[in-house]
């Protein structure tokens, strides 16, 4: 009976021992989740606040680029005002990273100078002064401590990403790599550090980043079409029509699929050929096509960019649609993106935009764009120029070396379409640069720069 009565008792021990011991684990296990969610947490705040902070250190390197080659007040205040901003943002990115104040102080210094660097050539500017040569070498400084610190920043954000390191002590305080010294602040070329930048606008999350697949392409879709308006309704028969002329493909095998509304009511047609599918948008006023897009996979690329640009110009002539010039491309995904821009009596209309796409294995129209040129094209008296083509010369920066002018009709304050002059320059260092001169006024309307890679030719 004792025998018997101790199994029992030791049974009921492992049962209760073991209840015990997995309620333990079960604990473990619970605060172990919860200690790796606020670990992933975290990491992605760090991971956020790095990514942020090298898009700031991005928007600022391409404005003190702009800087270098600024010759007016107007222009230069634009600058600073974007640089404030950025500024701003990225020292609150900053302030996220967990790594001591000590070990970022190099870049806490430089988000501090440099926007107020910038207010300080453009009140030069605009009492009449010049920036001295000593003044664009600090700038220069400021510009290549900027690149550094992005480069940096970029590649702390891939390492992560690509290698699955975490966001650590040293991989934030690798910030700090580019010297202080770097930045020259004593010979009064640049304000001092420590100004109060809490009064600076903390939103600036909401400001666009200035990049242009096209110079001053982001043209707004939402105003009353220019081309349609006022024009006779076509019927389904003729629009089915104009989209076999605009796709290279047999009316028999398109349908009417959609009936758009809003402000381009279109007929909306597809077809399914070998599982490769294309559809087409007619507007139901004056039958344009507004776009067109066929579907497949590009693997190969055999052609030349350069001859990806002759396609899609033999391809709006076939149309029908002429004074296009081409701008800029890009390449991506063995498909050729060419931006067309209208242009008549030598001014060129940024307003007025075309797009085409181009397969790079065999040349083939893989895409239309025409709803900017829609929008925009209309019959237009511009007004003689106030200033000469050599006026506007000597109002761009002297370090620039002009190239090419020509007229250009660009959008800058919304909707406002402005004459400018349009300078074609280039750096010491061989950077392409666009000048816009207000040809009424004389002002530095914009600056763009001309970034090439073998992809294409974006603008900054």
């Amino acid at each position: 009976m004792t025998s018997h009565m101790s199994r029992r008792a030791i049974a009921r021990i492992v049962t209760f021992a073991t209840a015990i011991l997995l309620l333990l684990f079960a604990i473990i296990l619970t605060f172990g989740i919860r200690a790796k969610k606020a670990e992933l947490a975290l990491e992605y705040n760090y991971l956020k606040a790095i990514e942020d902070l090298s898009t700031s250190a991005d928007n600022i390197n391409t404005s003190l680029k702009k800087g270098l080659y600024s010759g007016t007040a107007n222009m230069m205040s634009s600058i600073s005002s974007d640089l404030l901003l950025d500024s701003a943002s990225a020292k609150a990115s900053l302030s996220q990273l967990s790594a001591s104040e000590k070990s970022l102080e190099g870049a806490n210094k430089f988000l501090s100078q440099v926007g107020n660097y910038a207010v300080s050539l453009c009140d030069k500017l605009e009492k009449g002064e010049k920036i001295t040569d000593e003044e664009y070498k600090a700038l220069e400084q400021l510009c290549n401590y900027s690149e550094e610190l992005k480069n940096n920043l970029w590649e702390i954000e891939q390492r992560v990403r690509g290698n699955g390191e975490e966001l650590s002590y040293e991989t934030v305080s690798k910030l700090s790599e580019v010297s202080e010294d770097d930045v020259k602040s004593d010979n009064g070329n640049v304000v001092q550090a420590g100004l109060n930048l809490g009064s600076i606008e903390k939103n600036s999350e909401s400001y666009p980043t200035l990049i242009y697949d096209g110079p001053f392409s982001d043209h707004i879709l939402e105003k009353e079409p220019q081309m349609i308006k006022n024009k006779d309704e076509v019927t389904e028969k003729r629009a089915k029509k104009r989209a076999g002329e605009v796709s290279v493909i047999q009316e028999d095998s398109l349908k009417l699929v959609n009936s758009e509304d809003g402000k381009m009511p279109s007929y909306v047609f597809e077809s399914n050929i070998n599982g490769e599918k294309t559809t087409v948008s007619i507007t139901k006023n004056g039958g344009y096509c507004s776009y067109m897009l066929r579907n497949r996979d590009v693997t190969d690329n055999n052609i030349e960019n350069k001859e990806a640009v002759n396609y899609a110009k033999s391809y709006l002539d076939e149309l029908g649609i002429y004074n296009m010039q081409s701008t800029y491309y890009e390449t991506v995904g063995n498909v050729c993106t060419v931006n067309f821009a209208y242009k008549e009596n030598n001014v060129i209309y940024y307003t007025d935009l075309i797009k085409v796409k181009v397969a790079m294995d065999n040349g083939e129209i893989l895409g239309f764009d025409g709803r900017g040129f829609l929008v925009n094209h209309k019959t237009r008296q511009l007004a003689n120029p106030k200033i000469t083509v050599d006026q506007a010369k000597k109002i761009a920066s002297p370090r620039l070396k002009i190239e090419q002018v020509q007229k250009a009709l660009v959008p800058l304050d919304g909707e406002v379409e402005t004459l400018c002059y349009e300078l074609k320059c280039k750096t010491k260092n061989n950077q392409e640069v666009l000048v816009y001169i207000n040809c009424e006024t004389g002002e530095e309307a914009q600056i763009l720069l001309l970034v090439e890679s073998e992809t294409g030719t974006l603008t900054v």
